[in-house]
């Protein structure tokens, strides 16, 4: 009887982790086991903020002048659906060379001093998350 008790546990313990839940990207939280697409708020952006989030960089692209500090927040940690908290690494490369260890949470900023397009993406997850900034 005790190893049925104990297949019991361990199939809800595994049906469990199964589940999950998930919100609109934007909202804060980490999707749980989704790749969404990243938020459209971030087309035609001259922001010098940039949220790094679970999957996308918000917003993905962005014009600024030549001289501005761009500073990326880390935005990777957030409920996991059962009252806890999960937390995702994300590193920045640059095309140019440039980059950033990865991490979950915290801030990066880069002063761009000369006109031109910087692609960048993220050293964990590859060019699915990817971002660039237009320096004019």
């Amino acid at each position: 009887m005790r190893s049925a008790t104990r297949m019991t546990l361990i199939l809800l313990i595994a049906a469990a982790g199964c589940g999950g839940s998930s919100t609109a990207p934007g909202s804060g939280n980490v999707n749980t086991g989704n790749n969404n697409p990243p938020p459209q708020n971030g087309q035609g952006s001259t922001s010098d903020a940039i949220t790094v989030d679970n999957n996308y960089f918000d917003p993905s692209s962005t014009t600024v002048p030549v001289g501005t500090k761009v500073t990326w927040t880390w935005n990777a940690c957030g409920s996991d659906g059962y009252g806890g908290q999960t937390c995702v690494s994300h590193g920045i490369m640059f095309d140019d060379g440039a980059q950033v260890p990865a991490q979950q949470q915290g801030t990066w900023t880069r002063t761009f001093s000369a006109a031109g397009t910087y692609k960048y993406h993220c050293s964990v997850h590859g060019a699915s998350m990817s971002g660039s900034i237009t320096v004019q």
